[in-house]
């Protein structure tokens, strides 16, 4: 297989070595629910002779970059008709699988697939903080929030499901953990960006139930350290990757 994931930072790697030994050209990439073509665009684009970015969201893709051999287009992962057939040596898909119409689109990756392209589908699972007590906070917000989260999302993160494979068994690698460092403002400030919150202030207009939040987990954080109220309280967060790597049959 040919995808790798960085371990420091929220995005993919190719290995061009590990392509060429598979049998997987470096000449055209797809990248489903790119978004603003960071976390998995931009690297592809470094590897592949020409790479497209495909999103739903209008405003994602008006955010990319300008690339010399990258395309955006606003479009459906399950529906491209910009691409011919067995025309992508990988589709890859960067925590955007629960979203997706799966038959649907895996009959559209088979068309645009090339025999023995791969698809590469990769996502995070939820934070992990050594801090047992601030875990508990954390774990302790989603629970109450959980309802907000659509059943696709929670088969992922909640139940851990891993979803079906288009090509017999995937490759599964749970290897991969990315440690970030985060101050518990700019950690809160994230999840102020995220669906479900978004979807619990429309229902709960005025609720502060996202800075309390905060505030027990500084607290709990800085219990047994010297740190004080009003400092920004420091924390190593912790990811588990799940990565999944298929390859279409030789015809």
């Amino acid at each position: 297989m040919c995808i790798k994931l960085s371990k420091q930072k929220y995005n993919i790697v190719v290995e061009p070595d590990m392509c060429a030994n598979g049998g997987c050209e470096l000449n055209m990439a797809v990248d489903i629910g790119c978004g603003t073509g960071h976390q998995s665009t931009i690297p592809l684009s470094r590897v592949f002779k020409h790479v497209i970015g495909v999103d739903v969201s209008r405003e994602q893709i008006r955010q990319t970059p300008h690339l010399s051999n990258a395309d955006f287009r606003v479009a459906r992962g399950e529906d491209m008709p910009f691409l011919e057939s067995s025309s992508v040596d990988v589709v890859s898909v960067a925590t955007a699988i629960h979203w997706l119409d799966l038959p649907d689109f895996y009959k559209e990756v088979d068309r645009v697939l090339r025999p023995r392209g791969c698809l590469a589908v990769y996502w995070m699972h939820r934070q992990k903080l050594d801090n047992t007590e601030a875990q508990e906070a954390v774990e302790e917000f989603h629970a109450s929030t959980s309802e907000y989260r659509p059943d696709e999302v929670k088969r992922i993160w909640d139940k851990k499901e891993i979803p079906e494979c288009p090509y017999g068994t995937w490759l599964h690698d749970t290897s991969v953990v990315i440690t970030k460092s985060w101050t518990v403002e700019d950690f809160i400030k994230l999840t102020s960006t995220m669906s479900f919150w978004q979807k619990y202030l429309k229902a709960n207009q005025g609720s502060t139930k996202l800075k309390d939040f905060g505030e027990k987990l500084s607290s709990r954080l800085r219990s047994g350290t010297e740190e004080t109220r009003g400092t920004s309280t420091a924390m190593e967060v912790k990811y588990l990757v799940n990565i999944l790597l298929c390859r279409k049959p030789n015809l």
